[in-house]
C-alpha cells in the first residue's frame, strides 16, 4: 500500500529534486521530468498528487520574474506530453493540488501562481487543439473543469481561482484559437463551466463575473467585430444587475477581490509583458473571433429551463438569453419553446 506522503517522500524519481533547495538541482530534475512523463504509460492519483505537489514547491521556491515564468511555461507544457489516457488526470490533479495550497500562499508569491494558472489553462486549451477540437475529448476537459476548479459549489475551490479563471477564460481560448479557425470550433461546448456555474452557483459575484466578462464580453465583441457596438455603449441592453445590485456587489468585495489586486511590481510586470507578447501577436484583434452564438443561446435556454438551476439566477440567464436571441433570432418553431420557457420562469419568479 503506497501512503500518501510530503513531496519528498514521492515515490517518483523526481519528488526530493523537485522539492529541493538547490536550482540547479530543481532545474535538472525539471528538464528530465518532460522525458520521463511521455514515456510512463498510466499514473495512479497519488503518483500524480505527489508529483504536482513537488511541482507546486518548485515553483513556490523560483525566484525573479523571468525565471518563475519559464518554470512556468514549461511545466504546463507538460499538457502536451502526458500520454492521452493520463492526460486529464494529469490536469486534474493540478488543479486539485492548487485549490488545496491556495491558502497558504503568501501576497508576494500569489501574481506567479496566477500566471502558472494562466499558462496552464492555456496549455489545455492546446491540448484540445491538438485532438482537432474532438468533442469528446473537450467534453472530458470541461467536466474536470466543473468537477474542479470551476465548480459552483464546491467549498475546496477558492473564489480567488474562480474569479481568476472566469477572467481569463475568453483570453487565453481566443490566443490559442487565432480569428481564422474560430468558425470552426465548438466554442459552446468549451464553455460548458461557464454554463455551470451560472445555473448552479448562489454566489452572487461568481454569478455577475460570470454573465459580464464571459457572456456579455462575447456579446459586446461580436458587436464590434460587426462594426455596431451602438446598442452597447453603455451597457444597458446587456446588463444582467441593476445599478443598485451592481453597488451592493461593490461594497462587499471582500477578501478575494484583494488577493486579485498585483502588487505593482514594475520588473514583474514587464517581464510578463515580453512573455505574453507572442500569444498577443497571434490572437490579434480578438473582436472578429467567431464564437458560436447559436449554440451558446441554445444552451443558455436550456441552463435557464433546468430544474437545478438556483431560481435566483433563472429570470438573470434568460435576460442573457434574450440579448443573445438580437443576434441569433428565433426560428418560427422555436418561438412557442422559448415562450413556455418564459412563462415558466415568471411563475418561478411568483
Amino acid at each position: 500500500m503506497v501512503v500518501v506522503g510530503s513531496a519528498k517522500d514521492s515515490s517518483s524519481p523526481f519528488g526530493k529534486k523537485l522539492a529541493a533547495n538547490d536550482k540547479k538541482t530543481r532545474d535538472k530534475a525539471v528538464k528530465a521530468l518532460g522525458k520521463w512523463i511521455s514515456n510512463k504509460k498510466d499514473f495512479t492519483h497519488i503518483e500524480l498528487m505527489k508529483l504536482w505537489k513537488g511541482l507546486f514547491y518548485c515553483v513556490w521556491m523560483s525566484d525573479k520574474p523571468i525565471i518563475q515564468q519559464q518554470l512556468s511555461e514549461t511545466l504546463s507544457s507538460l499538457i502536451l506530453r502526458v500520454p492521452r489516457e493520463s492526460v486529464m488526470a494529469f490536469i486534474a490533479t493540478f488543479w486539485e493540488t492548487i485549490c488545496g495550497e491556495w491558502h497558504g500562499i503568501d501576497r508576494l508569491r500569489l501574481d506567479k501562481f496566477y500566471f502558472l494558472l494562466r499558462r496552464f489553462l492555456s496549455y489545455s486549451f492546446r491540448m484540445l487543439k491538438e485532438n482537432n477540437w474532438d468533442l469528446e475529448t473537450t467534453e472530458e476537459f470541461t467536466t474536470v473543469m466543473i468537477n474542479g476548479p470551476l465548480n459552483a459549489s464546491s467549498k475546496q475551490v477558492p473564489d480567488g481561482i474562480r474569479f481568476h479563471l472566469i477572467e481569463i477564460y475568453l483570453e487565453e481560448l481566443e490566443k490559442v484559437v487565432g480569428i481564422a479557425e474560430s468558425g470552426d470550433v465548438p466554442t459552446a461546448h468549451i464553455l460548458q463551466p461557464m454554463f455551470h456555474l451560472l445555473g448552479q452557483t448562489i454566489n452572487g459575484k461568481v454569478f455577475k463575473k460570470v454573465a459580464e466578462e464571459v457572456f456579455e464580453e462575447i456579446l459586446k465583441k461580436t458587436a464590434a467585430g460587426e462594426g455596431d457596438d451602438s446598442d452597447f455603449e453603455d451597457d444597458a441592453d446587456l446588463t444582467v444587475f441593476d445599478k443598485k445590485e451592481d453597488e451592493d456587489e461593490d461594497e462587499d468585495e471582500g477578501q478575494d477581490d484583494e488577493e486579485m489586486a498585483e502588487d505593482g511590481d514594475e520588473e514583474e510586470a514587464a517581464a510578463l509583458a515580453e512573455m505574453e507578447a507572442e500569444d498577443d501577436e497571434a490572437m490579434g484583434e480578438s473582436t472578429t473571433f467567431d464564437y458560436d452564438l447559436m449554440g451558446i443561446k441554445e444552451r443558455l435556454f436550456e441552463v435557464g429551463a433546468e430544474k437545478e438551476t438556483v431560481e435566483q439566477n433563472r429570470r438573470k440567464v434568460y435576460v442573457l438569453y434574450k440579448a443573445y436571441q438580437d443576434f441569433c433570432p428565433l426560428e418560427d418553431d422555436e418561438s412557442d419553446a422559448e415562450a413556455e420557457g418564459e412563462e415558466q420562469a415568471d411563475e418561478d419568479e411568483e
